[in-house]
Order: structure tokens, then sequence, then C-alpha cells
């Protein structure tokens, strides 16, 4: 499988700059250690390092092209693939994905000029299903039973 993580973020506080790991503590039910958005569905959030790397390449920035803060960027990552309930393995952590895309907003210089935007359809949120650490380097693979795993048997 080539899924692996390449960056690791940590934000400790809303609209502060977040910190960078090598390694990161995820909580069950809770998200992130130390990060401020725990709970809910959305305790991490996940990006292909191919949207990010497009983002950074366009000269009309998106709204939320500062606003999204993922705290695992990930290479390789098939979001078209992966619904929501579909079980990832990442390091020692169990992941359930439990969103997939983002909403645009009216504000935003390319929806309002109704340009495609990758952030809207590459930004996934995940339940973290079992405690365990992840590193950057470590691969992302998908659990038994999920879409994303029939996905990968297939594809690679």
């Amino acid at each position: 499988m080539n899924a692996k993580i390449t960056a690791l973020t940590c934000y400790a506080a809303k609209g502060e700059a977040g910190t960078s790991l090598t390694e990161m503590h995820l909580i069950k039910g809770l998200g992130v250690e130390g990060d401020f958005h725990q709970g809910g569905d959305r305790q991490v959030s996940l990006l292909g390092a191919e949207a990010r790397a497009w983002m950074e390449s366009q000269t009309k920035k998106g709204l939320c092209f500062e606003r999204f803060k993922e705290n695992m960027l990930i290479e390789g990552l098939s979001e078209e693939a992966l619904k929501s309930g579909d079980l990832l393995l990442a390091g020692k952590a169990v992941l359930r994905i439990s969103g997939a895309g983002k909403h645009c907003f009216k504000e935003c210089v390319l929806f309002s000029e109704g340009q495609e935007c990758l952030l809207s359809e590459s930004a996934l949120f995940a339940i973290v299903e079992e405690s365990g650490y992840v590193r950057s380097g470590d691969y992302v693979k998908p659990m038994s039973g999920s879409r994303f795993h029939r996905f990968f048997h297939t594809r690679f």
C-alpha cells in the first residue's frame, strides 16, 4: 500500500499556528492529545499531500486554504475511495472515517468564480476508535471489511 503519513501537526488553540510533531498520541473518543479540537465527529483531520501541494501551487487562494488545518498529511491517500464508516490503521491507532469533504463558502473567490477546489473533496475527518501512537513515516492501511480495503486490494 502506498499511503504514508508525511506530516503530523497538533493545534493547541484555535487560530494559532500548529506544532509539527514526529509522533502523535491519538486517544479513543477524543482525538489528538493536546489538540484544541477534541471529541465529536471531527477528532482528527486528514488531508492528502497531493491536495496540499495543489493548494500551495494556486495563484488564487481559496478561503479555506489557510483555515483548514490537517492533523495528518498523507501521501498517496485516495480520498475518493474512502466513505464514512471505513476503518483505517494509522501507526498503532485505529481511525473511523466520520466525514469526507467539507462545504464551500460563498465568500470564497474560488466558489464565487465557479472554480474547482480540491480541498472541498479532499478533507477527511475521523474518530479515534482505538488509542495509539502514529509517527511521521507510518503507513495508513485499510482495515478488513471496509470499502477502502477492497479498493486497495484491487488497485495496488
